[in-house]
């Protein structure tokens, strides 16, 4: 973008300032949402959710310098009726005087932006090696049936939970099978399934297994035999029995 005063300097700069407002209104409603999710359970969210505070601050003021550029950007106008004046040499003369000011917020504004850019790739791979490493110290948890069952079809294809008419929650693979809100809460509790908070519960959740479930699901089983084994009889009882 050009960095002249004037008019022009105007447009160019306010959908800046607004997409830049927008992202400090998404880091804002991220830092909600971790801090308030299983995540600020995890060991070494803290520092984390610190770093993501600190990055909705550099991207405010991202916004800040933004609109001190436009405070400070003279726009066309006309001098009070009566008073004479050379409008062309006056608006030259605005614009000359605020030129290293609007050079100095740009460069601001665009140093703030390259620092909440830093921030937010940091929290993202902290985030990721914090999760990753809490799952490895997890334990994998034991199924019966029923659940393996559930799990696997949601494995396969994925799912979906979305409010109903009677204001429950209802949980179904894509292949149609149901899955019971206690053992979806209990597959979410051993972080075995991911549900796409992006869109609304009332619009459909996309559900998808995590790596913890794919590990699960093929480790080996034990098959357990359907019948109880007949046990041997000694041959003292069979002596001893009347023919």
């Amino acid at each position: 973008m050009g960095k002249t005063p004037g008019p022009g300097f105007f447009a160019e700069v306010t959908p800046l300032l607004l997409e830049s407002q927008q992202l400090t209104r998404r880091l804002v409603a991220a830092l909600s949402h971790l801090s308030t999710s299983d995540y600020a359970t995890v060991p070494g969210s803290r520092s984390t959710l610190d770093s993501l505070a600190g990055t909705v601050g550099s991207a405010a003021l991202v916004s800040t310098h933004l609109a001190q550029a436009i405070a400070v950007n003279p726009l066309d106008g006309l001098s009070l009726l009566g008073a004479p004046a050379d409008e062309a040499a006056i608006r030259q003369s605005r614009e000359a005087d605020a030129r290293d000011a609007v050079e100095e917020c740009l460069a601001e504004a665009l140093h703030d932006l390259e620092l909440t850019a830093t921030y937010c790739s940091y929290a993202a791979s902290s985030i990721a090696r914090n999760i990753a490493l809490a799952q490895a110290a997890m334990p994998l948890p034991k199924l019966n049936a029923k659940q393996l069952a559930a799990l696997d079809a949601l494995a396969r294809r994925g799912g979906e939970q979305r409010i109903t008419g009677s204001s429950s929650v209802r949980i179904l693979a894509a292949d149609g099978r149901l899955v019971h809100p206690a053992t979806f809460a209990f597959f979410e509790k051993h972080r075995l399934v991911h549900v796409d908070s992006g869109t609304s519960i009332t619009q459909g959740q996309k559900i998808t297994t995590t790596e913890r479930a794919r590990q699960l699901l093929t480790r080996p089983r034990s098959t357990m035999p359907t019948t109880p084994p007949t046990s041997a009889v000694r041959p003292a009882v069979l002596a001893g029995r009347p023919r």
